[in-house]
């Protein structure tokens, strides 16, 4: 890289230049993604919070929803599965630590390296140089003291030779460091995006579960079993909650753990993915198993409340 012999060829100053300019533009730009990716992962981190906090919301109001049973049962099953949702974006939070802003920490001390690199090739030119004016300096003042011509002529060799040696070193670290650019950015932006769709796929699919959930809420039914227990009060009012759906378990089981990546950055303000991995899916297996025996009550329940129903208002006629 150093070393040309046409007139084209840039000078080592230019050469040097060029090589710090592009180490300087790599260290500027990927620290100012490291930044973004982090603070776009802190804020996913956050909103998966939120929507934990959301779903528990949801699950209190169905515990202590007593008189509208489909409405308990919809609100039950939201929190379901908006838990899980919240399980696929703590699997985001989890790869983008790992795959994005891991990768992109590492170019901090890869860009020191590769600076050092080049100021040290920089003082073996400056000492090639410094032997050259020694030689010189020797032609003009003793051209006929033939030891010291010899001696500055054996030193400029040497200076000169590890000068090839390191430019060599340097343009292959050069070459290198760009190559390994170019592929890692490809390689983490791609990573980003496949983890994004990821997400967002298996979330559209929850999201159209959620949907459904909430069309199966009975408003009509529990308008009437709200005239009844307005009736009589003092009945004893059932609090069974019916089965989750079998399309939401099959969603959720398979995709439950994350992936763990041993080369993931921690972020401050984020939850510890090991610990919160394994009560999310504590979590997650109490919430598919409560109240998975009570469809039959629940369903025997609905039909005794309607027939009960009839009969006062044909009494009452």
């Amino acid at each position: 890289m150093f070393r040309g012999d046409n007139s084209h060829s840039l000078s080592y100053e230019q050469q040097s230049k060029f090589i710090l300019d592009r180490i300087t533009n790599v260290e500027k730009h990927f620290g100012e993604l490291c930044v973004g990716f982090g603070d776009y992962t802190r804020k996913t981190a956050r909103l998966r919070d939120m929507g934990d906090e959301l779903a528990k919301i949801f699950k209190e109001y169905a515990n202590n929803e007593l008189v509208n049973k489909s409405l308990s049962t919809g609100l039950d099953n939201l929190s379901l599965t908006l838990t899980a949702i919240e399980e696929y974006r703590n699997c985001a939070v989890q790869r983008l630590e790992a795959k994005v802003i891991g990768e992109l920490c590492q170019y901090e001390n890869i860009c020191k390296h590769a600076r050092e690199e080049l100021k040290h090739t920089m003082s073996v030119r400056e000492k090639e140089m410094a032997r050259k004016k020694i030689l010189d300096k020797a032609r003009e003042r003793q051209p006929f003291n033939r030891q010291q011509v010899t001696y500055a002529e054996s030193e400029l060799l040497k200076a000169s030779a590890e000068m090839s040696r390191t430019a060599k070193g340097l343009s292959e670290l050069t070459e290198f460091f760009e190559k390994r650019k170019l592929q890692q950015l490809k390689g983490l932006l791609t990573d980003f995006v496949m983890v994004e769709m990821t997400f967002h796929s298996r979330a559209v699919e929850l999201l159209t579960v959620a949907y459904q959930q909430i069309g199966d809420i009975n408003d009509k039914a529990d308008l009437e079993n709200f005239k009844r227990k307005l009736k009589s009060p003092e009945k004893p009012v059932s609090t069974g909650i019916s089965a989750r759906s079998s399309s939401l378990a099959s969603l959720m089981y398979p995709q439950m753990s994350p992936q763990k990546d041993d080369d993931s950055s921690s972020l401050g303000k984020m939850r510890s993915p090991d610990k919160n991995m394994k009560a999310r899916s504590s979590s997650i297996a109490a919430l598919m198993n409560h109240s998975t025996s009570k469809d039959e009550d629940t369903v025997s329940e609905t039909e005794d409340s309607e027939d009960e129903s009839s009969t006062e208002e044909s009494e009452s006629k």
